[in-house]
């Protein structure tokens, strides 16, 4: 099965990003392979570019904020959980807190280290971190792996808190919509979002030879599968592809 996921503003696209590199960085930081912690580098200034947007902070505590006040107005509810609703409560203040507590830019060790600047301006110059470009890089690469994890994970630390923040938001978005079972006919499914104002769309897809493009506004949600084709331009599928659709709003 085969989730693609559609944000419906800017917020969620920042949150899913973020998790998207947070993932890749974790991943690569956990080898001992020395080419594995350089894509692990590479994976820092992207999240060091995103974490630090005065504008993305502002929103996520809005939205906190806005769903601790949606949760309070559950507490005494039968239908609720009343120990799940607490925790979730005091998720939400302990995440809030680290990040609004958090001083200056949270990618302040990153951008002043002049070794990762020297490293970051070479990345797309091609071959330009090559041992004969930065002799100092290539020494770090053959340090031991511990050395190399420890600098990485003290670069990454001050990002931290924007990872529990984007695993809480997202799981609590995710966890709002209800799966349902659809079919695009020939391809194609759409459907009006009745008024409602959503924050995200998720499909899932068996068929792991089709691929989905997404577009939504207000007025339309529209999905069209295409045939996933490496040598050639994809093509407008015209068969019915089943799929589950959820539409997520806390």
């Amino acid at each position: 099965m085969i989730v693609y996921e559609y944000p419906f503003n800017e917020l969620v696209r920042s949150m899913l990003r973020l998790e998207y590199l947070f993932a890749r960085f974790n991943h690569f930081n956990r080898s001992d392979d020395p080419e594995l912690h350089h894509n692990a580098i590479s994976m820092l200034f992207d999240l060091g570019d995103i974490g630090s947007r005065g504008d993305i902070k502002a929103l996520l505590l809005k939205e906190f904020e806005r769903q601790k006040y949606a949760l309070n107005g559950l507490k005494g509810s039968q239908k609720v959980d009343q120990e799940a609703l607490t925790q979730t409560l005091t998720e939400i203040d302990g995440v809030a807190s680290s990040i609004n507590s958090s001083m200056g830019r949270p990618n302040l060790v990153i951008s002043e280290s002049e070794w990762l600047n020297a490293i970051r301006t070479r990345l797309n110059i091609p071959g330009g971190t090559s041992p004969i470009d930065l002799p100092s890089y290539h020494a770090w690469k053959n340090s031991p792996s511990s050395e190399r994890r420890a600098l990485l994970d003290q670069f990454v630390a001050p990002l931290l808190p924007w990872q529990e923040a984007c695993q809480l938001f997202l799981r609590l978005l995710r966890q709002s919509g209800e799966a349902k079972d659809v079919v695009a006919h020939n391809g194609s499914f759409q459907q009006a979002p009745s008024g409602k104002v959503y924050q995200l769309m998720r499909l899932a897809v068996e068929d792991d030879t089709v691929f989905s493009e997404i577009s939504a506004n207000k007025y339309l949600l529209s999905v069209r599968f295409l045939k996933a084709d490496r040598d050639k331009k994809a093509q407008h599928v015209n068969i019915d592809v089943p799929f589950k659709l959820t539409l997520c709003q806390f």
